[in-house]
């Protein structure tokens, strides 16, 4: 009792001090820093509040996470009329949603896994984005819809079954984290199998004797699949609808084969295994040494892969400090084996749910992605977060469950250990055009005062361009733009008050050069852009089309705009 309540002391003076750190840390982020993959998901969300067409006049890779972002981009417009400041918006936006997703992690797994755990998940949770900054890109979406289906499923399957419109809700959820990135819709299948396992385990009420969050979860799936080819179709037709998912799917960044994608990623793959290989050793000496000084029965392999999880993290925060990156997530996998050892036991117990409704599809979902993804192995590891956490949520359950067989909360230090790397990311590194490695001392940002990045602070060389931008667009006011660019700088389109018009097939970085513009403006002449930027530092890969535009397009005018470090070309089109 003595400890008990001396643990009590030490959490009431730890949880503010938390919430505070992560209030702050937050606040930094919605302020600070401005990547291109951020203003890319803005610019595909900004196509359809424009009037652009799913897969007729957009051929993005990643178009399909386009529908949320474009929601709170019409409803910012339809309050303000404008598109400025409207980065700050979406960011905050996002930011309300997290919090609200973690309060209720909060309610519900509070009996689970303890109040303190609880609390030091859903901070983890309020803190993670998968690449840091707050914008509703393709990754963060399917992170983020990801936890919120979970939620969902888990609430319906922990309490006897009750309100079977959660896991509608789930299903939507799903789906959208599907659309996402529809490569880990195979986490659907996982999902199926769970729910028909829990169910009759449960004895869940049936539907054609089926267990009814099962059925439930597949009707949702399928109306969501109606509703959206529902959208999509019209103007279309099926058969035009699969020429251009055909066309956008051989996008020439991602041609590349099964077996091309895994030498890759074997060859990455012994850098990670050489970095872990050291928290590794230090972990199984501890264990030793602590096994030959005490001779206990325990779980000492858990032990000893939690700790290594802990060191990994601990050695990835000192890297992140000394490089100034935030892309030091080499403690993932470490960090997975741990959860997948947690959950060897779990039938029959409060984390059985946690293995089939999260860790698990989270696992399905990140093999395909591995394949399917232009990312190196490292940087993949991201999406192992979510199974990983879930792991962690189960070491707390099994505590929880039973106090005396484990007093030491190993839960509950993996987690500090990731909240401690999240924090000093956050405070310490700072997002920067090309994830280049910045941290606030070295970083010489600027405040962008015009624009949809207006009120926010970004490093010399990306509030110098959001600034070049606004004044090279600003008198183009209802006109159609084309950035011949190689790295698209996505909230360009948004100059102008949003009263500009998206010419050019895609807005992703690095496929200016590719040989479908010719096609697109031949299908689509109505797309001819009425003015061009070439950007005078970002000549990759641009002779060719560079060269096309020249000859195809009248040019009446041409002049350059520049601020700062920023150096702009602007071209007139009769």
């Amino acid at each position: 009792m003595p400890q008990k309540n001396a643990q009590d002391r030490l959490w009431k003076i730890l949880t503010p001090v938390l919430l505070v750190l992560a209030v702050l840390a937050m606040a930094k982020t919605l302020f600070v820093g401005l990547e291109i993959d951020e203003e890319y998901a803005f610019s595909l969300g900004f196509r359809l509040v424009k009037g652009d067409r799913l897969f007729y006049t957009m051929w993005e890779p990643h178009q399909l996470s386009a529908l949320p972002a474009a929601l709170v981009l019409a409803l910012y417009t339809a309050i303000a009329g404008t598109t400025t400041g409207a980065l700050l918006f979406v960011r905050a936006v996002v930011l309300v949603c997290k919090a609200a997703m973690s309060a209720v992690f909060y309610r519900d797994f509070k009996q689970t896994i303890g109040r303190h755990g609880a609390l030091l998940s859903a901070v983890v949770l309020f803190v993670y984005t998968p690449k840091w900054f707050l914008g509703p890109d393709y990754i963060s979406q399917q992170f983020h819809f990801t936890v919120a289906a979970f939620l969902c499923f888990y609430h319906y399957y922990t309490h006897g079954f009750r309100r079977p419109w959660l896991v509608v809700l789930g299903a939507v959820c799903a789906c959208f984290s599907f659309l996402a990135f529809p490569q880990s819709a195979l986490a659907a299948a996982v999902i199926f199998i769970g729910m028909v396992l829990l169910g009759r385990r449960g004895k869940e009420p049936t539907i054609c004797k089926i267990p009814r969050g099962a059925v439930l979860f597949v009707l949702g799936c399928m109306a969501c699949a109606a509703a959206f080819l529902a959208y999509v179709l019209p103007g279309m037709g099926l058969t035009a609808f699969l020429q251009r998912v055909s066309l956008i799917l051989n996008d020439p960044q991602y041609d590349f084969t099964t077996s091309q994608r895994l030498a890759l990623l074997a060859s990455q793959a012994l850098n990670t295994a050489k970095f872990l290989a050291k928290p590794l050793a230090a972990s199984v000496v501890l264990c030793l040494l602590w096994w030959a000084k005490t001779r206990q029965k325990r779980d000492w392999i858990g032990l000893a892969l939690n700790l290594w999880a802990i060191l990994a993290a601990l050695l990835c925060v000192v890297r992140a400090v000394a490089d100034s990156s935030s892309d030091e997530r080499y403690f993932m996998p470490a960090l997975v084996l741990a959860a997948a050892w947690a959950f060897r036991k779990g039938r029959g117990t409060a984390w059985e749910p946690l293995f089939w409704l999260g860790f698990l599809p989270g696992m399905a979902a990140y093999a395909f992605i591995l394949r399917s993804t232009l990312l190196g192995f490292s940087a993949t590891f991201m999406y192992l977060t979510w199974p990983a956490l879930c792991g962690c949520f189960a070491m707390l359950a099994c505590r929880q469950e039973n106090p005396e067989q484990e007093k030491l909360p190993q839960g509950q230090c993996v987690l500090a250990a990731l909240l401690v790397f999240l924090l000093v990311c956050r405070f310490w590194c700072v997002l920067v055009t090309g994830w280049k490695p910045a941290n606030v001392a070295t970083a010489n940002l600027k405040q962008i005062t015009a624009g949809p990045a207006a009120g926010t602070w970004a490093d010399e060389k990306a509030a110098d361009m959001q600034m070049a931008l606004y004044e090279a667009l600003e008198p183009f006011a209802g006109k159609q733009v084309l950035q011949a660019i190689g790295e698209q700088h996505g909230l360009g389109f948004m100059m102008a008050g949003g009263t500009l018009t998206i010419g050019q097939a895609s807005v992703i970085s690095g496929t200016d050069s590719d040989p479908r513009f010719i096609q697109y403006y031949e299908e689509l002449p109505e797309k001819r852009p009425d003015v061009i930027l070439y950007d005078e530092a970002e000549v990759r890969d641009m002779a060719a089309f560079h060269a096309w535009i020249e000859e195809n397009f009248t040019i009446t005018a041409r002049y350059p705009v520049t601020h700062g470090t920023a150096h702009l070309q602007v071209l007139v089109v009769d």
